[in-house]
């Protein structure tokens, strides 16, 4: 491995041996200690590789044994070198090239957030901007210790803060604490109650009384699992401790779900062409590479903007963005709704509702839907039953106190 190396960095070439002696030729080389490598039998003889200082050696050597020699053609870091000789241009665009990249990634030119929720990103990008960090930043001017303290100082909300730069970009990794009020309804004790009216299919307690079993009507309000647990010693009762109840309770409830679709509807018909203006970013310049024609109609269209910053590979990225607004014109288009419509219209609206107003854990056992035609509407009225977790916490000091048995 390293004599190819060896022989990359100071040029090697391809031989073609031809006549019947070659196995004297390759025993000449080899006791000469001339290295070759790749050797291949061909028809009318071998070739093989070796250094491109050996050929008038090799040449010598087969005028000895009888074959004829012919170099097919040398390579190398030194062949490359010498066709780089007839390309100045190409010299000079490769130096400048090599220049600009090694300058330009000095710098820091994408700052990204991860893992704020209540922090907005905006927020903690201006604050960082204001130590330093910010697009365009010199990278060896950088404290990133300083910065993690300074944004642990600054923002109570995050617990943990790590920034590395990479390449040209930064990353702000940061961790945020529990809300004080998610904290304190961890510690204190709290009672498992009912969210809605309903029958009990199933309960689980780990933690705190059961106080409904499965079959049992609750009201809205209603304890479920009761945060007041007995202290036993052999079936003895000692005494009544407050804890906070933990499990999952499970109940067959009835929402209503009501609404009106208008007779009358309004819908886009989008145009089958759309437009596209487009503008380069560099160096925080902006530049239009195309004008949207007076004469287009963008007075009611959908707009669709999108980012894309150009980067070479990894985290190398350029302070090159490229920014693409597309308007998509319409036209408002009235219709009326028939029945037909409007029922499917409504089935879909339901079904949305259902999707994203329960958890994957609930199990819809039936579902329906009433249509009424009014005047200038559909009147709809949903039915749904549904089974489902239908206990909530409740801080036990919120109990009223004609229920506490402490």
């Amino acid at each position: 491995m390293v004599l190819k190396i060896y022989y990359f960095l100071f040029g090697h070439m391809r031989v073609f041996v031809k006549g019947f002696s070659y196995p004297r030729l390759l025993n000449m080389l080899s006791f000469r200690g001339i290295y070759i490598w790749n050797i291949c039998e061909e028809k009318g003889g071998i070739s093989f590789f070796s250094g491109a200082g050996n050929y008038e050696e090799v040449k010598a050597l087969a005028d000895k044994a009888g074959c004829a020699v012919m170099c097919e053609g040398e390579r190398g870091l030194p062949v490359f070198l010498r066709k780089l000789k007839k390309k100045h241009m190409f010299c000079i665009g490769a130096a400048v090239f090599a220049l600009s990249l090694l300058l330009i990634t000095r710098f820091v030119w994408l700052v990204e957030v991860e893992g704020n929720l209540r922090v907005p990103t905006g927020e903690l990008l201006e604050f960082c901007e204001s130590y330093g960090l910010s697009y365009g930043a010199l990278k060896s001017k950088l404290d990133t210790n300083m910065i993690e303290r300074e944004i642990k100082n600054g923002f109570e909300d995050i617990s943990f803060v790590s920034v590395s730069v990479k390449g040209t970009r930064a990353l702000i990794m940061v961790s945020e604490t529990i809300p004080l009020e998610e904290n304190a309804i961890l510690t204190e004790p709290a009672d498992i109650i009912a969210d809605c009216d309903g029958v009990i299919t199933r309960i689980v307690s780990t933690r705190g009384k059961p106080f409904v079993r499965e079959g049992m009507s609750v009201l809205k309000g209603d304890i479920l699992i009761s945060a007041e647990e007995e202290i036993k010693a052999e079936q003895e009762v000692l005494g009544i401790k407050t804890v906070r109840a933990e499990g999952k309770v499970y109940g067959k409830t009835v929402d209503e779900y009501s609404f009106e679709l208008p007779k009358e509807e309004t819908y886009k018909k989008y145009s089958e062409r759309s437009y596209k203006q487009y503008q380069i970013e560099i160096f925080n310049k902006k530049f239009s590479l195309k004008i949207i024609k007076s004469d287009t109609n963008c007075e009611k269209c959908d707009r669709i903007e999108s980012k894309k910053q150009l980067r070479l590979w990894n985290d190398i990225y350029l302070p090159i963005i490229i920014d693409c607004e597309e308007f998509l014109p319409y036209d408002d288009i009235k219709r009326n709704l028939d029945s037909e419509t409007a029922s499917l219209k409504a089935r879909r609206i339901v079904t949305a509702r259902i999707v994203n107003s329960y958890e994957d854990d609930s199990d819809v056992l039936d579902v329906g839907i009433e249509i009424k035609e009014e005047k200038d509407c559909y009147s709809v009225k949903a039915v749904i039953t549904v089974d489902k977790q239908i206990g909530v916490l409740r801080a036990y000091s919120e109990r009223p106190k004609e229920s506490r048995e402490l």
